[in-house]
């Protein structure tokens, strides 16, 4: 009995930092629209558009149990996409949106087809020869791509009459973005999906016995993900002002695995976490010093000794949001 009447006075730091967490994402969010300057509400676009992304590695990671090393290509294929149509469409962003989600589920789609008959280290080695092959494309299709100077110079995003040209219009649609794409992963994760995509995780050959089709389950979380990364990807171009190969290079995708280590791979708010540390420390820090990746190790490794879980975990008291 004495160790039931303390439980919950132990717990109870940890549980009013965990309920106190999604009013602390939306006091965040809104704080750069009420301060207004413009770079601080283009670079919290961005944590927002690469923290999406990173969200939906998560899904992979945390709950599939599939590190990949080619999740840029995926966010930089749509990239491409919605910056070569933005000109075809004169800046119509909802058209711009629904291509580069196309292209982020279709590349998403090949990349888990080619890898799906390997699993660990195959696997990542696959997903990272899938991600340099679209760097390769991105590379040298000059015509198309703009080779190694990438692409500029995009036509205004609109929404009917509205012209979202400014950094708060921008700001909005990607905070809109990262909402509906949190919610879409949110829900999936406590779906059947989402217990699904656990199971296949922890004990595939029960699985199987059980009588899941893996093969589907994983095309299945490799499409969620490109719907989520695909729409953020969409917008990036537009956000950043530019697109070039970098954004679709390997040691992209291995910047999203350090975030989502950073913020925790089995919470989907982590990816938001872990792109805003990474983000500032490079934007900021990279003034001051050309060594700003050393403090991202120095920080990686911290984070992995001391709190192997992510820092959201750490926060909630290890429990899976």
């Amino acid at each position: 009995m004495t160790s039931l009447s303390r439980s919950p006075g132990k717990h109870a730091p940890r549980a009013a930092a965990s309920r106190a967490l999604p009013l602390a994402a939306l006091v965040v969010l809104a704080l750069p629209g009420l301060l207004g300057d413009e770079f601080l509400l283009r670079f919290a676009a961005e944590v927002l558009l690469i923290g999406t992304a990173v969200m939906s590695l998560n899904l992979l990671i945390g709950s599939g149990g599939l590190v990949s090393l080619g999740h840029a290509a995926v966010f930089g294929v749509s990239a491409y996409t919605a910056a070569i149509v933005a000109s075809q469409v004169d800046g119509n962003a909802v058209a711009i949106v629904l291509a580069g989600t196309m292209a982020g589920v279709a590349m998403a789609g090949l990349m888990a087809l080619v890898s799906l008959r390997s699993s660990g280290l195959h696997f990542l080695v696959m997903t990272l020869v899938i991600g340099q092959m679209a760097w390769e494309l991105a590379f040298r299709w000059r015509e198309l791509t703009g080779g190694a100077d990438g692409l500029r110079g995009f036509p205004k995003l609109a929404l009917g009459d509205w012209y979202l040209d400014d950094a708060l219009g921008l700001y909005a649609l990607a905070a809109l973005t990262a909402l509906a794409c949190w919610s879409l992963l949110r829900q999936t994760a406590a779906a059947p999906l989402g217990q699904a995509l656990s199971g296949m995780r922890d004990q595939p050959l029960r699985m199987t016995a059980l009588g899941y089709d893996l093969k589907r389950l994983r095309i299945l979380a490799f499409i969620l993900t490109g719907i989520t990364t695909g729409a953020a990807g969409a917008l990036y171009p537009f956000v950043n002002q530019y697109v070039g190969p970098n954004v679709v290079h390997w040691s992209m995708s291995a910047a999203f695995v350090i975030m989502a280590v950073l913020g925790s791979i089995r919470s989907l708010v982590g990816g938001y976490i872990g792109a805003a540390l990474y983000l500032t420390i490079q934007t900021y820090l990279s003034s001051y010093t050309d060594r700003w990746q050393l403090i991202i190790g120095i920080l990686f490794v911290t984070t992995v000794v001391f709190m192997p879980h992510g820092i959201v975990q750490k926060i909630r008291g290890g429990k899976t949001p």
